[in-house]
């Protein structure tokens, strides 16, 4: 007895302090092991608790879209151009950043030669509206000429071979017949010119006003003046057909958005499909709209040549418009990220956690006649927390929730 505790008392003298402290560290290892496997056993209860859980699949709609940048814009600009047949311009009544209203005056033209003609035609045509109601005048007085004088006098058949047997009062008076009838006629086919006259000066003048009132320039979108061109003042007169932009007016109709798409992207995306529109510029926010216009017109675009000897074809590329629901924190030059509906389907749907991944294969669990069984399926698209289910899987089917790797193939099932 005194050897044994002699000789442990020498072996314990024997250990070293570097011994001791790797006891000491395997000693807390092992409890640490210990405590890591008591918390899992609690964790592997708690969803021992859930694996009982079972739902039916669920139909639900699952969408594929397409993502394009865009740009938005001004739903309509008006470009106003400087006419160089209307002379020079007189005064410009708005300034760059101004709204304005639809018919809204914004600047006017001089005009004078205009002015002069409209005063000439206005004289002409007075003094044909003279000269015709004088010779209304002088026709109805000719016809009372002709009404006493045909009253007064008894019919008589002159023959022009022999006027011997006509008496003198009677040839007079048929003479004077005649004359008025001439006369009346003349004078009737004067006033016929004259009222031509009238008509053609008429319409001169109305002509020349219309183009007078041309003169002052009226806005035809409302909206506000953007790209004022400076240069272009009081007094300016613009080179006969030089084409020049003297200001723009950027409608106050809802924004729009546009873009351009590739040949792929446009064989997709079609004039009524249903759009989500982010911008980097405003974060957290959303719009929703629809597509309402895709070109079928192709524009074309150079590509970058990597090499120098290479050769590369145009790119081509289709402008297409969209609209918005709502434009609040959006304005004209944000740019923005179209994701497009390309596509939308039904599915049956399971929760995400209801999904076992096995290898390349997935799988869920699934009640049949009160026994589990782990029934292969294959998965589509995520929506939130659920998975569409593609094929292996029926509606009424009873699949579990939370299932767990400690739930046994083949459990009596008791759903109740």
């Amino acid at each position: 007895m005194e050897t044994a505790k002699r000789i442990g008392t020498e072996f314990e003298q024997a250990r070293t302090p570097r011994q001791k402290k790797l006891i000491l560290l395997g000693i807390l290892v092992l409890i640490l092991i210990l405590v890591m496997v008591s918390l899992a056993i609690m964790e592997f209860n708690k969803r021992d608790l859930k694996k009982l859980v079972f739902i039916s699949p669920t139909e639900k709609t699952f969408i594929r879209t397409k993502t394009v940048p865009a740009r938005v814009v001004q739903s309509d600009t008006e470009t106003i151009y400087v006419n160089a047949s209307k002379g020079s311009i007189k005064e410009i009544f708005v300034k760059e950043g101004e709204t304005v209203a639809k018919g809204q005056q914004l600047f006017s033209y001089e005009g004078t030669a205009l002015k002069a003609e409209l005063g000439q035609a206005e004289i002409n045509k007075q003094l044909a509206e003279t000269s015709a109601q004088q010779l209304k005048e002088q026709i109805t007085s000719l016809e009372t000429d002709l009404l006493e004088v045909e009253s007064t006098t008894t019919p008589v058949t002159i023959d022009p071979t022999n006027l011997t047997d006509v008496g003198d009062s009677g040839t007079i008076a048929n003479q004077s017949i005649l004359s008025l009838n001439a006369e009346l006629n003349t004078v009737k086919a004067d006033a016929r010119a004259a009222e031509l006259k009238v008509e053609k000066y008429t319409l001169e003048a109305e002509k020349l006003k219309a183009e007078l009132d041309s003169l002052i320039v009226s806005s035809n979108t409302a909206g506000v003046i953007v790209n004022f061109n400076k240069n272009v003042g009081q007094g300016f007169q613009a080179k006969e057909n030089q084409q020049l932009a003297i200001m723009e007016i950027a409608s106050n109709a809802p924004f729009k958005i546009e873009g351009k798409l590739t040949e792929a992207e446009k064989a997709k995306i079609t004039q009524g499909q249903p759009i989500t529109v982010t911008s980097i510029v405003v974060a957290n926010k959303k719009w929703n709209g629809k597509i309402t216009e895709v070109s079928d017109y192709p524009t074309y675009k150079a590509p970058v040549k990597k090499e120098k000897d290479s050769q590369t074809e145009p790119v081509p590329s289709y402008s297409f418009k969209a609209s918005l629901d709502s434009q609040k924190g959006l304005y004209p030059g944000y740019a923005t990220s179209l994701d497009v509906v390309v596509e939308s389907k039904q599915f049956l749907a399971v929760p995400e956690t209801s999904i076992i991944g096995i290898g390349k294969s997935t799988y869920v669990m699934v009640e049949k006649k009160g026994i589990l069984h782990k029934q292969k399926v294959e998965t589509g698209q995520k929506r939130g927390q659920w998975v569409a289910i593609v094929q292996g899987l029926k509606g009424e089917d009873k699949v579990g929730v939370n299932p767990s790797w400690i739930v046994h193939l083949g459990t009596l099932i008791n759903l109740n």
